[in-house]
């Protein structure tokens, strides 16, 4: 009976061992996964972004403030990081075209750094926002 209960008491804490164990390892993952835009991630956006139709987009980044260039039209932007929006105006040299934009950061690879803007915009005299500037870095 004695070797019994010792056999089962063994069996029982291997299990515990090997439940937390899982467990512990399941959480750590998790937190390597994880990156949501109001979570902590890096806002940092500087450099060259695809953005399609529009060209590159080249950003610099100095705090929240951002100023970039496009090469659609010689066009340029300068705006704000706030939570995860970067929004702002662009003008186009080419055209003499300008308006507002915005940005949503989002992270849809494994990195603690932005890695898509998914945007819209308008035109100082229609405020009729347009989709689709999007860009991949």
């Amino acid at each position: 009976m004695k070797m019994e209960l010792k056999m089962k008491s063994k069996i029982l804490i291997g299990l515990c061992i090997a439940l937390f164990s899982y467990a512990n390892l399941s959480a750590q993952k998790g937190a390597q996964v994880e990156a949501r835009p109001e979570g902590g991630f890096s806002k940092k956006i500087s450099g060259v972004w695809d953005c399609g139709d529009f060209g590159n987009l080249t950003l610099k980044q100095n705090g929240n403030s951002v100023t970039g260039t496009y090469e659609y039209n010689g066009g340029s932007l300068k705006g704000n990081i706030v939570g995860n929006k970067f929004s702002g105006i662009w003008s186009e040299s080419e055209t003499g075209d300008s308006g507002a934009f915005e940005f949503e950061l989002q992270i849809k690879r494994m990195t603690p750094d932005p890695t898509h803007l998914e945007g819209r915009w308008n035109h100082a005299n229609d405020k009729k926002w347009q989709s689709g500037w999007n860009c991949v870095k």
